[in-house]
């Protein structure tokens, strides 16, 4: 008579494809939540010269398995983002700040870029170049990896209007010198690696009012092409994800 036999790992990796599953049901549930906020919003008029904007979004990190554990959380991102077009000419300069958290995960951005605009009508193409820095700290059981991402971004974007509201398109392709480090709760366990990478990622934005101050919804997803791992006795490189939903609202 045979008897089934499960892997020893089988409910380590039943609980991390929950977790995984839990974190992605979430970020849906957000999205169809914005699409109906967006749905039924009147329209909000795109501010012309200086904008000074800040994000409240849910933000979801699928990240490498580390020491054991999914990387896959659910938290919390915040950013704020200011935006000058200089009157008569097509260049605008842009730069942003960006703090998220999770249970087990920490990381903050900046981002300065220079961008030219040229409009075509309803439409509004624009693409531009600057540098970018990401930094990100994994804390599990007082180990600590740390990811540096430090290099250009390349942005391009599309303006239109959709029901008379507008809609934004953003692509970003990163490109970093990455710097993985991990040391071990014991103080003597650690490990370095280093590497050029890629990222890409997308935002679409929509226009909305809320309470009367003008805002937009914001949905976006990143794809880190390397981030640094930790086996218990090597460093190396696997991809993520990063997937997320809130709003902006202007503040000048």
């Amino acid at each position: 008579m045979f008897v089934p036999v499960h892997p020893p790992n089988a409910n380590l990796s039943d609980a991390m494809t929950k977790k995984r599953f839990d974190s992605i049901l979430m970020i849906a549930v957000a999205v169809l939540g914005f699409a109906s906020v967006t749905w039924s919003a009147s329209s909000a008029q795109a501010v012309d010269g200086t904008e000074l904007t800040s994000r409240k979004a849910i933000w979801a990190p699928l990240l490498p398995t580390y020491q054991g554990d999914s990387g896959d959380s659910v938290g919390f991102l915040t950013d704020i983002r200011g935006h000058h077009r200089f009157e008569g000419y097509r260049t605008s300069v842009e730069g942003n700040f960006t703090y998220a958290v999770s249970d087990n995960t920490e990381m903050y951005g900046f981002d300065a870029i220079m961008r030219d605009t040229w409009t075509f009508g309803v439409h509004d193409l624009s693409a531009g170049t600057g540098y970018s820095q990401m930094e990100w700290k994994q804390e599990i059981g007082d180990n600590e990896l740390d990811n540096s991402y430090r290099g250009a971004l390349v942005v391009a974007g599309w303006e239109t209007v959709f029901g008379r509201r507008p809609v934004w398109v953003d692509l970003r392709l990163g490109l970093y010198d990455l710097d993985g480090k991990y040391v071990g709760n014991d103080g003597v366990t650690t490990g370095t690696n280093n590497k050029f990478t890629t990222t890409f990622g997308v935002d679409v934005k929509h226009d909305i009012t809320v309470c009367g101050i003008p805002g937009r919804t914001v949905l976006g997803i990143d794809y880190l092409s390397d981030y640094a791992t930790w086996d218990g006795a090597n460093m190396g490189f696997d991809d993520a994800v990063v997937l997320k939903a809130g709003f902006e609202l202007l503040l000048y």
